[in-house]
């Protein structure tokens, strides 16, 4: 079956989103558990009987949000799955979403310019030459939320006219295309698309004000900017190389999730290099890092840094079971013809 850069790559924005839903689901039903007990045990501090009978209905309101996000979810999922399988009602569903997207994210946006553009209230009790450095971050934060939502709309208008093209109407209904066939891999062409995203995304971290790091090293400054859009380049050439079936792409990409590998296992052998990376970042804030306890601060950054090492992993099995796919079909021998 035909599937296009476009199908593919608005299959993967589903499956992105509706893991970040389920992050937020998660997290909404942690905060609920929580306050629940704190509730029930009666350690909320400041609380009156008159406010506890109000917070008593917060865990409920919680758990109502999570399965909101979790429905979610699993639309955007199936979603996904019919975009990949091409089926007709995947692409009334995903116009569905991108009208919605794109008039919330439109919406929000537009708040969030209003706010960043008013002047900024003191706070009562604000030391004079700390004022400054907390709008500054107050405004990038704003910016930054601003840039999510533009992204997110421009997302939702880009589902609303590709999936509304005569051609791709056409996949979509199953009438004969006359682009031959392409024998890449649905996985590859997932992947594929995966990679360009974080090569923007790479980009996107030049604007910032986070550090990088590589292989324990905190980078500022022209180091950064230098890094990424090393990184992306690579990326990029990457991502392009997979969808193109090149088998120097195939390995370009090995070579840097080995890379990956590498610092990945060295910060897990070394926490104290990420926890410095982590106070470089608090500190490009203008914020005082917080003091976690050790245990759970050691149980995130493991799970956190094994679930990386188990997608490289997942991704060097993928390239490794589909290296046939990128070797050039080989031409038949030709016959001379002799002429008596």
């Amino acid at each position: 079956m035909k599937r296009t850069f476009g199908i593919i790559f608005s299959g993967v924005l589903l499956l992105l989103g509706a893991l970040f839903q389920l992050l937020l689901a998660a997290g909404m039903a942690f905060c609920g558990v929580l306050l629940h007990k704190q509730i029930a045990s009666g350690k909320l501090p400041g609380t009156t009987p008159a406010s506890a009978q109000v917070l008593g209905w917060m865990p409920i309101f919680m758990y109502a949000l999570c399965a909101v996000f979790i429905a979610l979810a699993v639309w955007e999922i199936l979603t996904a799955v019919g975009l990949f399988r091409v089926r007709r009602w995947a692409r009334y569903s995903v116009l569905i979403i991108g009208g919605i997207l794109a008039a919330f994210s439109l919406v929000s946006l537009l708040l969030t310019l209003v706010m960043l553009l008013a002047p900024l209230p003191g706070a009562a009790g604000m030391d004079a030459s700390q004022a400054h450095n907390v709008h500054a971050m107050t405004r990038v934060v704003f910016g930054v939320i601003a840039l999510f939502h533009a992204i997110r709309c421009t997302i939702g208008v880009f589902w609303l006219v590709y999936f509304n093209k005569k051609r791709v109407r056409d996949i979509f209904a199953g009438l004969p295309d006359q682009a031959p066939e392409s024998p890449r891999p649905l996985l590859i062409s997932i992947l594929s698309v995966l990679i360009l995203i974080g090569a923007v995304s790479c980009l996107l971290l030049v604007f910032t004000p986070f550090p990088g790091a590589f292989f324990g090293m905190i980078l500022h400054g022209w180091g950064k900017t230098a890094f990424c859009l090393i990184y992306a380049a690579l990326a990029a050439a990457a991502g392009i190389g997979l969808w193109q079936l090149k088998e120097w792409a195939r390995l370009l990409t090995m070579a840097m999730q080995a890379l990956g590998l590498i610092q990945y296992v060295v910060f897990l052998a070394r926490p104290s290099l990420y926890l410095r990376y982590s106070e470089e970042i608090y500190r490009s804030m203008n914020l005082t890092q917080p003091q976690p306890q050790a245990l759970s601060e050691t149980v995130t950054y493991g799970v956190s840094f094994g679930i990386s090492i188990l997608l490289v992993i997942a991704v060097f099995v993928v390239l490794h079971y589909y290296r046939g796919a990128f070797v050039p079909p080989s031409e038949p021998p030709q016959i001379e013809s002799t002429v008596l």
